[in-house]
């Protein structure tokens, strides 16, 4: 399952705000909102946050199930 905790972490350390990414794909902070919750960027979104604020592409796509796979013969 894909989890958003490292790409909100990203925002936090870059201190990147929910009104900046709003303003960047021109959308409201609302629907900014969601997209985050969900991970419902599209691919052209991520790009242009990504050139934006150098956030490696590889976080909007952070799946956590491997961990929890690896953990379970522990």
């Amino acid at each position: 399952m894909h989890n958003n905790q490292y790409l909100k972490a990203y925002f936090t350390l870059k201190n990147v705000k929910q009104s900046d990414i709003a303003k960047l794909l021109n959308k409201s902070i609302s629907t900014i909102r969601r997209k985050n919750d969900n991970l419902g960027f599209t691919q052209k979104e991520i790009l242009q946050i990504h050139n934006k604020y150098n956030i490696p592409i590889e976080v909007f796509f952070y799946d956590n199930t491997e961990e929890k796979d690896s953990n379970k013969f522990l």
